[in-house]
């Protein structure tokens, strides 16, 4: 389960970078990148169907970084990582201290939302949306 955990959230900030690096090579080359920032966990979508976070989820995030590096916290527990941005795929390559890699495509992103799918078989389908905002 911790396995998978690390995995959505490599997966996560891999689709933050794509996003961010995307729409700043595309329209919105006067802006700050957005994917660099701090993202904070919000809900699940499935089939269109909004489903809150745990209680222990409280205070999760994603925190990419300019340097390709990145941290989070996810149920309480801290990693830390380097991420790899494939703009053909607009995935996100990432990879934590131990070599575990995870793709995370980006579905969505702007200055106050990021919404990615994690490629692990279990969560394939489930909407991963953050914030930039803690609410």
């Amino acid at each position: 389960m911790k396995t998978l955990k690390m995995s959505v959230w490599t997966i996560v900030l891999t689709s933050l970078f794509v996003m961010t690096a995307k729409g700043q090579s595309d329209s919105q080359k006067g802006e700050p990148n957005l994917l660099f920032n701090k993202w904070y966990l919000k809900k699940y979508v499935v089939e269109g169907q909004n489903y809150p976070t745990d209680k222990k989820e409280k205070g999760d995030y994603l925190l990419l970084k300019e340097d390709f590096t990145f941290s989070s916290k996810s149920e309480g527990e801290e990693e830390k990582g380097k991420y790899i941005f494939n703009t053909n795929g607009a995935y996100i390559l990432m990879i934590d201290k131990n070599g575990e890699k995870v793709k995370v495509y980006i579905v969505s992103i702007s200055k106050q939302s990021l919404i990615l799918k994690y490629d692990i078989d279990e969560i394939k389908d489930i909407e991963v949306h953050y914030s930039s905002l803690i609410k």
